[in-house]
C-alpha cells in the first residue's frame, strides 16, 4: 500500500541546471512620479548648479540673521573623548561647567548672553583640563566685542566655529632599548603583581593575627 501511494504522488523536475543567466530583473524604474504609488524609486540630480546656488543662498541669509554674532555658533568647551581607544582625541564639548566660569570671572547668565555655552551637569575631573578652558573662555573675554542696542559698531562678522579645537600631532622622542628593559619579564611581572593584589588582604590578616598571638604568648610567658 506505501509503494502504490508513492508512485502516484506528483513527480517534480529541476530545472535545467545549464550556464544559463539567473533571473534578476529589477522592475519599478520609475523615473516621473505619474505612478503615485511607485513615486520616487530613482531620483537624478540634473539641478546641481541651482542646488548649490540655493545653499549658498540660505547660508548668507542664516548669516545676516544671527549678524553680528559668528555664523559657526556658541562658544564650546575643549573636551576629551570617551573610553581608553579615544581619550587622547580633543573635541568639542556642551558647555563650560559653573566652576570654569567662576574661575575666568563670568557668571552662567551673562554667559548664555555674550555667546558662550553652560553645561551644568558635566563635572571637572582633572585640574589640567579646567585650566584649558578657563585659558579658552579667558581669551574669548578679551576678544569679545559686545554691541549695545542701536549703537552700530565696524565690526566684521565672524564666519565659521569659533575658536576652532586643532588636534595637532604629537612628536614623541626614540630611543634605544636598554639591556634591563630586554631582560625585564614584564608578564611573570604582572602576575605577580594580580596575585599580590588578589591576595593582599589575607595576607595582611594573617600577619596581623600572627603578630597578636606572638604578644600573647610573649605576655603569658611574663606571668
Amino acid at each position: 500500500f506505501f509503494f502504490f501511494f508513492f508512485c502516484f504522488l506528483p513527480q517534480y523536475t529541476m530545472t535545467k541546471g545549464h550556464n544559463n543567466v539567473l533571473p534578476n530583473a529589477h522592475f519599478r524604474k520609475h523615473w516621473h512620479s505619474s505612478v503615485w504609488t511607485n513615486r520616487g524609486f530613482i531620483k537624478s540630480h540634473f539641478n546641481q548648479q541651482g542646488k548649490k546656488k540655493s545653499r549658498l543662498l540660505k547660508r548668507r541669509q542664516k548669516a545676516a540673521a544671527v549678524a553680528p554674532r559668528p555664523t559657526g555658533g556658541a562658544l564650546r568647551p575643549v573636551v576629551r573623548c570617551q573610553t581608553v581607544k579615544y581619550n587622547m582625541r580633543q573635541r568639542a564639548g556642551r558647555g563650560f561647567t559653573p566652576a570654569e566660569l567662576k574661575a575666568a570671572g563670568i557668571s552662567p547668565r551673562y554667559a548664555q548672553t555674550v555667546g558662550i555655552c553652560v553645561d551644568r551637569r558635566r563635572r571637572n575631573r582633572s585640574q589640567e583640563a579646567l585650566q584649558e578652558n578657563v585659558n579658552r573662555l579667558k581669551e574669548y573675554k578679551a576678544k569679545l566685542v559686545v554691541q549695545k542696542d542701536n549703537v552700530a559698531l565696524d565690526v566684521a562678522q565672524l564666519e565659521g566655529v569659533v575658536m576652532p579645537i586643532v588636534n595637532a600631532p604629537k612628536a614623541f622622542e626614540s630611543r634605544a632599548i636598554t639591556e634591563e628593559e630586554k631582560s625585564a619579564k614584564v608578564f611573570e611581572d604582572m602576575r605577580h603583581l594580580r596575585g599580590t593584589q588578589r591576595t593582599i588582604g589575607q595576607r595582611l590578616k594573617s600577619s596581623a593575627e600572627a603578630k597578636a598571638k606572638a604578644e600573647l604568648a610573649k605576655a603569658k610567658k611574663k606571668k
